[in-house]
């Protein structure tokens, strides 16, 4: 099984205890007798900073014209959570993925998916080094950056759903949140932005700030608004 993924990534493990590693989620653990058992959990968390570094650098040296602030938000839109699961399925990952029954036979979900992949870029960091993972990395960011700077898709989304919620229904968003997940160096936020008493939409981030930009900008898209 870890050669089928190896062939469909490009790349061979020196360690292959580093992708079974990667693989791991942690409800397996919880299913699985006996002790010395690790998840994914950890890769992760280094993960999460390899890519914030490598797309950091990316957009740094590729968009000179942008500034400070508008980095931030392009790369908060270039790696948010349906973005990083979306790359996952790309390469097939939930096939592979080591998972406790409940978890597996519900697929393992979106975040499940992007958390395993930030644990792949960190097994590939630790086994081969910055410039094999940004190999395997930049051609997945480059053409979803082209887009999203091309078309300003990075402007505020919860201010653009504000204005325009006003402009047609007269009403400013709130936002709540619907639940928090995940230790608290690594938590994962759901936020919902509401019109009135209507949920518009619904959105995931690392933090509060980050889950309500992605909730206006699923309300954007829910409205017809955005794409």
């Amino acid at each position: 099984m870890r050669e089928a993924l190896e062939e469909i990534l490009g790349f061979h493990f020196r360690n292959p205890a580093l992708l079974e590693l990667a693989l791991t989620h942690r409800s397996y653990i919880y299913e699985a007798a006996g002790e010395g058992k690790s998840s994914n959990e950890r890769l992760e968390f280094l993960g999460d900073s390899i890519l914030a570094m490598i797309s950091a650098d990316f957009l740094y040296r590729v968009y000179p014209n942008l500034t400070e602030g508008e980095l931030t938000d392009v790369r908060a839109v270039l790696v948010r959570t349906e973005t990083l699961a979306n790359f996952a399925r790309e390469i097939k990952l939930g096939d592979f993925l080591i998972m406790g029954k409940g978890e597996h036979s519900t697929g393992g979900g979106q975040r499940v998916l992007a958390s395993a992949f930030e644990a792949l870029l960190a097994a590939l960091y630790l086994d081969q080094g910055i410039e094999t993972t940004k190999q395997f990395l930049l051609p997945r960011l480059e053409p979803l950056a082209h887009t999203i700077v091309s078309k300003r898709l990075f402007k505020d989304n919860k201010s653009r759903f504000q204005e325009l919620a006003q402009a047609h229904d007269g009403i400013t968003p709130s936002y709540r949140i619907a639940s928090q997940e995940g230790p608290s160096h690594n938590r994962e936020f759901t936020v919902e932005v509401l019109l009135g008493e209507q949920v518009a939409g619904r959105g995931h981030g690392r933090n509060k700030q980050a889950a309500e930009q992605d909730a206006a900008h699923a309300a954007l898209v829910s409205r017809g608004w955005a794409e």
